[in-house]
């Protein structure tokens, strides 16, 4: 049995403290802020989970589109403003949907090839959910079961959706308690937290006893003035010296005490990446030279790191902004799936080239999926809305789920061709949660306690 250790009072002071230090914007600050817990592991296998988070609310509509018949004339009719044109669409033919021919958005060349050479599926109408939901219950907008509060809101859903818990407040995220479970099992040797970002502050990656470690996508952040390739502080050596007794000398007194053994991880840790990143193999692949390629560089420079770190589990995320089509969505989108779809595929390169396909999967997330029907030359605010789930372990080329009839007035629009979603985060994140090697029932119940409302929440979806 998987038992998570809890240490409410400490874990409230050092998320308040890191709150604190966030604040103040120095590199030392940033650096204590987002210091991870010590974990580690035991010898086995290797599996990392990297989350892609689309900032904004993706238009699914257009990223998963019918290409052929009456579905694609339903389909331009619903949306005349904003349809892509027929023959612009990139063939799919995923197994499990049944409603004829299917196309991908066509800035996605590298998606494509994933999908028809089995390296990705398409998990269709994702969403937050209390509980099952059906359009009856639904209820046309006056539920008569619990859904989620403050539908169609960024903050809201973004936070649902990382916390996996959107009927209740929390401070931890599925990744994060997900963390919990497994860093003490696969990584009790390591002194750098199991969960990693390089897109920011989140809320997925947080834990009870999991603090997100942050870096930059050149690296650790080095507290300034003691990186072992500085001259000094002020080009002092002693000066250098003094600041490091200040920061990680023990104190008597708890808050005293707390700033020191944080100060202490914090210079520990950098300088444990630093030399980690200096000792991995490299990484020859060329990636985009966008926010969303930079990102996913260091991470593959992280999992090539992963034995010098004396990780067996890890867990990263990143992130791209800019997906609130509320105007000039054909061409904005073009361009953001243009800049993730490049640096997904030199993704699958380099873990190609580094021989950890099999072993590293990567998935997308968003706020929410958008209004089918058009606002001029965008879209509204929805719900449910399509993800893919990549790498050698997936079963690709496949659909999993139930993909909606893309017109108005069907059993999933709740409003202007909103879909109501037919798979909850719960049972897509299961699917992760157990191929990462979390199959205890106490455990995945830890991680997920909403899972087995729902009729895949035991065994997952099968796309893993």
């Amino acid at each position: 049995m998987v038992h998570v250790s809890r240490h409410p009072a400490r874990r409230r002071f050092l998320q308040q403290f890191a709150s604190i230090s966030a604040l103040a914007g120095t590199p030392f600050a940033a650096n204590l802020a987002m210091m991870g817990a010590a974990s580690a592991q035991t010898h086995g296998d290797y599996k990392a989970l990297v989350c892609v988070f689309l900032f904004g609310g993706n238009d699914h509509a257009n990223l998963i589109v019918p290409r052929s018949g009456s579905a694609y004339t339903d389909y331009f009719n619903a949306r005349p403003s904003l349809a892509l044109s027929q023959a612009s669409l990139r063939a799919i033919n995923p197994v499990g949907y049944t409603g004829g021919a299917l196309g991908l958005h066509p800035a996605m060349s590298n998606v494509q090839s994933m999908i028809n050479g089995g390296r990705c599926a398409v998990v269709a109408n994702v969403g937050t959910l209390v509980t099952p939901t059906s359009f009856t219950q639904w209820n046309d907008g006056e539920p008569t079961v619990a859904v989620p509060p403050q539908l169609f809101s960024h903050a809201d859903q973004q936070n649902q959706w990382q916390t996996g818990l959107p009927d209740r407040g929390s401070a931890t995220g599925w990744m994060g308690r997900m963390g919990d479970v497994t860093a003490p099992l696969y990584n009790p040797n390591s002194g750098v937290s199991i969960c990693m970002s390089i897109g920011g502050n989140n809320m997925i990656q947080a834990g009870e006893d999991t603090i997100q470690y942050q870096i930059t996508n050149q690296g650790a952040i080095a507290v300034q003035g003691l990186a072992p390739s500085s001259s000094g502080l002020y080009g002092s050596k002693m000066s250098q010296q003094a600041l490091r007794r200040l920061l990680t000398d023990s104190r008597a007194g708890m808050m005293e005490a707390e700033w020191a053994r944080i100060g202490k991880r914090s210079v520990d840790t950098e300088s444990i990446v630093t030399n980690a990143l200096a000792a991995a193999p490299l990484v020859t692949t060329t990636f985009p030279g966008s926010g969303i390629g930079n990102q996913l560089r260091m991470v593959a420079r992280m999992i090539a790191a992963g034995g010098q770190l004396s990780q067996r589990r890890q867990v990263f995320f990143v992130s791209q902004g800019g997906y609130d089509f509320h105007d000039n969505l054909v061409q904005e989108q073009n361009e953001r799936l243009g800049e993730l779809d490049a640096a997904l595929g030199a993704f699958n390169t380099a873990m190609n080239a580094l021989g950890t396909q099999n072993f590293v999967t990567t998935f997308t997330a968003s706020d929410f999926g958008r209004a089918l029907r058009h606002n001029g030359r965008g879209s509204d605010h929805g719900w449910g809305g399509h993800q893919f789930v990549f790498g050698g372990a997936v079963q690709g080329n496949r659909m999993f789920g139930t993909f909606p009839t893309i017109a108005f007035g069907t059993d999933t629009d709740v409003g202007n061709g909103r879909l109501l979603p037919t798979t909850s985060v719960d049972e897509f994140a299961v699917t992760l949660a157990r191929w990462f090697g979390v199959t205890d029932t106490l455990a995945l119940d830890t991680i997920l306690p909403n899972r087995n409302r729902f009729m895949m929440g035991t065994q997952g979806m099968g796309f893993l």
